[in-house]
């Protein structure tokens, strides 16, 4: 009883900067809780994979395509971006679990003949960290700190996104196709869309009807998967077919 009333005795001012401090501690122990489980991630992966540089290396090998070579066909490239701009909304989880996903995309795109020119963009320091986990300025991508809107040109923006109406005809080497980094759709529905509608950018969804046993909402990297194979000759339905686990298809 007497600390509410003394609460209800601060003024404004000092209630404002009590709750600026509470919000700084939540901000710490979360970042302080991040910083254990990437150290526990790295131990993990270590004794899984011994050295992440043999893994590198390993990978080239197996493909039989020099990392050079990689890096020049992704320049010249169709342009998909990862959005990296919703981590404040995102739980410690899904920040682990999109880096996942990010490592598949980049695992995909170097396997592929006919790669996609994959970018990060609005990269922070906390999600940085969980990228360098896995050598990820070796993998030849761009990684940004930047918004993509302070990147590239506003007309040649395209926002991928299921909750257009715009329906995508085919892949234009003209346009930068934006992925948003997200993991929890659901809880955080027409997040993209909004976001592209207030920057006054484009948005387009996948030509596809899914018809999955499970949730509808593809992962980032299934999005890009999807894109890639597209890229690589295969007809929107194969493409499809061809990422979405088959026990996932009804």
């Amino acid at each position: 009883m007497d600390q509410q009333q003394g609460e209800n005795k601060l003024s404004k001012k000092q209630q404002k900067k009590l709750a600026k401090k509470e919000k700084q501690k939540e901000y710490f122990k979360e970042k302080k809780i991040l910083k254990k489980q990437i150290k526990k991630q790295q131990k993990q992966e270590q004794k899984a994979n011994q050295v992440d540089d043999n893994k590198v290396h390993n990978q080239e090998k197996l493909h039989k395509k020099p990392r050079e070579q990689y890096q020049e066909e992704m320049k010249n490239g169709i342009k998909v971006v990862i959005d990296l701009q919703f981590m404040n909304q995102m739980t410690i989880q899904e920040k682990t679990s999109l880096y996942k996903q990010i490592e598949l995309c980049h695992s995909n795109n170097f396997k592929s003949a006919k790669p996609l020119n994959l970018i990060v963009t609005s990269l922070s320091e906390d999600f940085q960290q969980l990228l360098n986990k896995s050598n990820a300025s070796n993998w030849g991508i761009q990684l940004n700190e930047k918004p993509y809107i302070d990147l590239f040109n506003k007309e040649d923006l395209v926002y991928l996104t299921g909750d257009t109406d715009n329906v995508m005809d085919e892949l234009n080497q003209e346009e930068v196709y934006i992925i948003g980094g997200l993991v929890d759709h659901n809880r955080l529905k027409l997040i993209t869309y909004n976001k592209a509608i207030e920057q006054g950018i484009k948005t387009k969804k996948l030509p596809i009807n899914l018809n999955l046993k499970t949730s509808s909402i593809l992962t980032v990297n299934q999005v890009f998967e999807i894109l890639l194979r597209r890229n690589n000759g295969e007809d929107w339905n194969d493409s499809v077919q061809n990422t979405i686990p088959k026990r996932k298809l009804a």
